[in-house]
C-alpha cells in the first residue's frame, strides 16, 4: 500500500499569514509602543520641568553630570556678563549664577549644562570673528535655560533609556531600533527648540549691544562648510541657511538695525 501524506489544515506552529505582513504588524506595533512612551514622557516633562526649582537644577548639574575641568576665557566671561546685565529685571534667568568655560574640543558647538554653566568648545571660538557673534551664541544658550530645554531633553532621554532597557533588554535588536526611532522624534523637536533659542539670543544681543550686527555672521560662515539640507533632516540643529533666513526675517519684522561688531581677540589674545 502506498502512503500518501495529508496536508495539515490546522497547525498552531505554522502561521496562516504571509511573513512580510506579520513583520509589518510587529514593526508597526513596536513603533506605536515607542511613540506612546515618548509622548507620555513628553507630556510629563512639559508638566514637571517648569516647576523644578533652580537649586534642584543646580544640584543635578553638579552631581549627576559631574564637574569637568574647563578653562576660563576672559572675553567670553565679559560678553556673558554684558548679556546678563541686559536681562529684564523680572527675568527668571536672574535666579541662576551663570558661568562660561571653554572645553578643548574641535567640535563647533556650545552646551547649556543644568545649573547655569555654559560650555563653549574651542573649535567654535576658532570660528568667531567678533564679540557680537559670540554674544549671539551665548544668548542662544541662555535661551535654552530660559525655556529649560536642557532639562526637558535630559528627562526624556533618561526615561526612554530606562523604558527601552526594561521592555526589550539593553542589547536587543528591538532596543536599537527603538533608540533610532526616539532619536528621530527628539531631533525634530530639538530643531524647534533651537529656533526659539535663536529668537531669544537675537533679542538679548540687541539689548546688550544696541544692534543686531553679528547675529547671522557666524551661521553664514558655517553654511559655507555645511553639507546639503538632507543631512540635517535628523539633526538637532536646523541647517545654517534656514537659521539665517529665520533670523533675517525677525530682524526685519522687529526693525533691528545692523551695526559693526566688536573684534574678538580669540583664544590666544590675537585680534582677528
Amino acid at each position: 500500500m502506498k502512503y500518501t501524506p495529508k496536508e495539515l489544515s490546522d497547525n498552531v506552529n505554522v502561521s496562516g499569514g504571509h511573513p512580510l505582513v506579520e513583520l509589518a504588524w510587529l514593526a508597526g506595533g513596536l513603533v506605536t509602543i515607542i511613540a506612546a512612551i515618548w509622548l507620555c514622557l513628553f507630556l510629563v516633562t512639559e508638566l514637571v520641568i517648569p516647576r523644578v526649582p533652580v537649586d534642584v537644577e543646580v544640584w543635578a548639574g553638579n552631581h549627576l553630570l559631574g564637574k569637568q575641568s574647563h578653562r576660563d576665557n576672559p572675553v567670553a566671561t565679559r560678553v556673558l556678563r554684558r548679556l546678563l546685565a541686559a536681562l529684564p529685571g523680572d527675568s527668571p534667568l536672574r535666579r541662576y549664577k551663570f558661568s562660561v568655560t571653554v572645553a578643548e574640543n574641535d567640535t563647533v558647538n556650545a552646551l547649556a549644562v543644568p545649573g547655569g554653566r555654559i560650555v563653549v568648545f574651542s573649535g567654535l571660538l576658532k570660528q568667531i570673528r567678533s564679540e557680537n557673534e559670540l554674544a549671539m551664541v551665548l544668548g542662544h544658550e541662555l535661551g535654552h535655560f530660559a525655556h529649560r530645554d536642557h532639562l526637558r531633553g535630559l528627562g526624556r532621554g533618561l526615561g526612554i533609556a530606562l523604558a527601552v532597557a526594561m521592555i526589550f533588554g539593553r542589547d536587543s535588536a528591538a532596543a536599537g531600533f527603538s533608540t533610532n526611532l526616539v532619536h528621530g522624534l527628539e531631533m525634530r523637536y530639538s530643531q524647534r527648540q533651537e529656533k526659539n533659542a535663536d529668537a531669544f539670543g537675537l533679542d538679548l544681543l540687541v539689548a546688550g549691544y544696541g544692534h543686531a550686527g553679528g547675529a547671522t555672521d557666524f551661521f553664514s560662515r558655517l553654511a559655507g562648510e555645511s553639507g546639503g539640507k538632507a543631512a540635517y533632516v535628523l539633526a538637532s540643529h536646523p541647517h545654517p541657511e534656514d537659521r539665517i533666513s529665520a533670523l533675517k526675517k525677525m530682524i526685519g519684522e522687529k526693525g533691528y538695525r545692523i551695526g559693526a561688531g566688536v573684534p574678538f581677540p580669540g583664544l590666544n589674545g590675537d585680534t582677528r
